[in-house]
């Protein structure tokens, strides 16, 4: 038995095979919209619900850095020994052989150098950049969800073009071999013919392959049964906007939100180092459940203390000139991220455009190439052109036909992808 003539029953085998394994719950999978496949990744993600954890840890730095305007009550309480005096020293509370010291302690803070509400407005702008950072995790994992949504399609689009390929190269192998039977055509046209199906039909199998190694990223990104089947129904517009509308919508990334935040951060954290220079002002008051020595009947005091700083080793210098690093630092990473995030939009829109003008002309092409095609079949059925001619033309008519599809699918990733560069998503306008 040749070669031709194992594969397709090969093939056929495979089908029947699968269809019987397949379980009917997998066979009747509901199919998915790029949303849900969207939601149901959200629900999955590791990388968004640590971010998620991270909005809440910044969330407690906030209230700590708000309790440093609210007192602070600590209960006391001491025991203490120490070897008696010689007789005759002068006895005071602090000279007794035993001291029992029991108390309740207060303080607050009055004046910090305004450092207090520099650090309370820190964590304010840090905890908004890390509520953009989960905005930008679900945006990071919105691409990824996109990208293999469009290339499972892409790729059952290609198998399905390759199949509908073979089919009519099987509707011309048994033309040929009626012909060649009746000697009105050669052998070797026939054996050239399924060649080129034995070609297809290894081609095939290369994408079901890769189209495997997709349907399980739509697993570990989702949760999704590997068989769910994809519908799309997005579309670009016939007519982009302006290059500048787009770049204006820059300004909704939560990635440069994010950068901004952390920059007035840096800026209040220049302020908190420099109110290491300036003094501070506690109140400070006590209230005492047991004393020892003659200050026992005295229950209370109060008492206002000034800390005037004069020398730290020049620690206090060292933290403001840090904490100008680091503000030029968060300058320059807002200056990385616009000028990335100005290039991807670009990058973005080029794409649309480049993708929506080789749709439309491929749509004449592959017209063009049907009617080359069945105008071949009509001429070799009275002998004016050669099997080769009509095989280059059917040739030419599926792969512009799978251009047309691949072209299609790349014209609304594009699209969509665009409007993830600005953040003009849905999925943007929750709050974590």
């Amino acid at each position: 038995m040749g070669y031709d003539r194992v594969l397709p029953g090969i093939a056929t085998l495979l089908a029947v095979f699968l269809n019987i394994a397949t379980p009917p719950d997998v066979l009747a999978a509901e199919a998915m919209t790029l949303e849900g496949y969207y939601a149901a990744a959200l629900q999955r993600s590791e990388s968004t619900a640590i971010q998620m954890e991270q909005v809440h840890q910044a969330e407690e730095r906030y209230e700590q850095a708000g309790s440093a305007f609210l007192p602070t009550i600590n209960g006391v309480a001491t025991y203490t020994r120490q070897d008696p005096l010689p007789s005759g020293s002068p006895q005071t509370p602090t000279t007794l052989n035993q001291q029992n010291l029991s108390r309740i302690a207060l303080n607050q803070p009055l004046f910090r150098g305004m450092r207090e509400y520099a650090a309370l407005r820190q964590s304010r702008n840090l905890l908004t950049a890390q509520e953009q950072d989960y905005r930008n995790a679900e945006l990071l994992l919105y691409k990824d969800v996109l990208q293999n949504f469009y290339t499972i399609l892409a790729l059952e689009g290609d198998i399905a073009n390759y199949n509908e390929e073979i089919r009519l190269n099987r509707e011309r192998e048994a033309d040929i071999r009626a012909r060649v039977r009746i000697g009105r055509s050669r052998e070797s046209e026939l054996l050239n013919l399924q060649s080129t199906i034995s070609t297809l039909l290894a081609t095939v199998e290369q994408l079901r392959g890769q189209l495997y190694v997709a349907r399980e990223a739509l697993v570990f990104l989702s949760g999704l049964d590997a068989a769910t089947p994809l519908i799309d129904a997005a579309a670009p517009p016939a007519k982009l906007a302006p290059l500048a509308t787009y770049l204006d919508g820059i300004r909704n990334r939560p990635d440069v939100h994010a950068s901004s935040q952390r920059l007035l951060a840096a800026a209040e954290g220049m302020t908190v180092a420099r109110g290491g220079h300036l003094p501070s002002l506690d109140l400070n008051a006590n209230y005492y459940l047991e004393r020892p020595g003659y200050l026992n009947d005295s229950q209370w005091d109060v008492q206002l203390a000034v800390t005037v700083p004069l020398y730290a080793g020049g620690s206090v210098q060292s933290k403001v000139r840090e904490a100008g690093s680091q503000r030029n630092q968060a300058e320059l990473t807002q200056s990385q991220i616009l000028r990335r995030a100005e290039q991807e939009v670009r990058a973005a829109y080029q794409s649309v455009s480049l993708a929506v003008s080789q749709e439309q002309a491929l749509q004449n092409a592959t017209e063009a190439a049907r009617k080359s095609y069945q105008a071949q079949r009509r001429e070799y059925g009275l002998g004016l052109v050669s099997n080769l001619e009509v095989i280059q033309a059917l040739t030419a008519y599926q792969q512009n036909q799978r251009a047309l599809a691949r072209a299609s699918i790349n014209a609304r990733s594009a699209y969509l992808q665009l409007l993830a560069s600005t953040a003009q998503l849905p999925v943007m306008k929750s709050k974590p």
